[in-house]
């Protein structure tokens, strides 16, 4: 390669990491233009006529977020079984315990909704690794209910709040509340504990992945999530794996009639506004680089 071609090569590079570098900045007034400001206005006013809803969306690249009413608070359902997985992940890992650690099965946590834990007999020892499998996947009420006595109620209810939740286990079951806010909380550090990429976190990962329930798939992006249902209450907290993936949080008031249409409608239009956002900041990026 001669002198000019090699120098024409590397301000092309140059210029490539340039974008790459403002592609992935995070977001700033600059950014709120006139159409994504209109975009937050209309969906607003979308969610208000159509849905009894709380979100909260953040890219976890670039830091652009959404909210519409983070603060309401509603039952947690089975949504607090995302932050007792990370607990138990999180502290295996820090070699606090152990996830061949068990519990045993008896009657007082034999509950309804218990898929997993409806096939074993009373006296079963079984391992943390499987409880956490069973309550994040098959949502299982029996397996929950079992990690919750092996951690300690106060004590995670204390760990939510350490993560900046308001609401963990608020109130006198082992769901307590939740909202929208806490929700996203939960799904940022749960995002930061599986790309740690352990061999724990990629077999916590793969259950998120496996979990039911997936009214936040959009575009066939692959979903890491859990959801919650208990009579109105009806929602689902995760991370969207797209090319810069981001978390949020949909609790609703929509569990009685086609409540996993309603939640999907509502995750669509979060991805329309990620995808807004993204398309701007290309143009942006493109024009400040490449001057076009």
């Amino acid at each position: 390669m001669d002198e000019e071609a090699e120098r024409a090569a590397r301000e092309a590079l140059l210029k490539r990491q340039m974008y790459d570098a403002c592609i992935n900045r995070d977001a700033d007034e600059v950014d709120m233009t006139e159409e994504i400001n209109n975009a937050i206005i209309t969906l607003d006013k979308y969610l208000e006529d159509n849905y009894s809803t709380s979100v909260v969306y953040k890219d976890l690249n670039r830091g652009f977020s959404y909210e519409y009413k983070p603060d309401k608070v509603y039952y947690a359902a089975s949504t607090i079984k995302s932050l007792e997985a990370l607990y138990i992940y999180s502290k295996a890992d820090a070699g606090e315990i152990s996830l061949d650690d068990t519990v045993t099965y008896s009657k007082k946590f034999d509950v309804s909704y218990s898929y997993g834990m409806k096939k074993k007999k009373y006296g079963t020892k079984v391992s943390l690794r499987e409880l956490v499998k069973y309550s994040v996947i098959y949502s299982d009420n029996s397996a929950h209910q079992m990690l919750v006595s092996y951690i300690g109620r106060s004590k995670l209810k204390e760990y939510g709040k350490s993560l900046g939740a308001k609401n963990t286990l608020n109130g006198g079951d082992n769901f307590g509340n939740l909202s929208a806010a806490d929700g996203a909380i939960y799904m940022k550090n749960i995002y930061d504990y599986l790309e740690t990429n352990t061999t724990n976190a990629q077999e916590l990962k793969q259950y998120f992945i496996e979990s039911e329930q997936k009214d936040l798939s959009v575009n066939n992006l692959i979903v890491a999530n859990k959801y919650g249902l208990y009579k109105a209450n009806y929602h689902n907290i995760g991370v969207v794996y797209d090319e810069s993936p981001y978390v949020v949080s949909i609790l609703t008031l929509e569990g009685n009639k086609n409540k996993e249409k309603k939640l999907n409608d509502i995750s669509q239009h979060i991805y329309d506004l990620h995808i807004l956002f993204k398309t701007n900041r290309e143009k942006v990026c493109q024009s400040e680089v490449y001057g076009q």
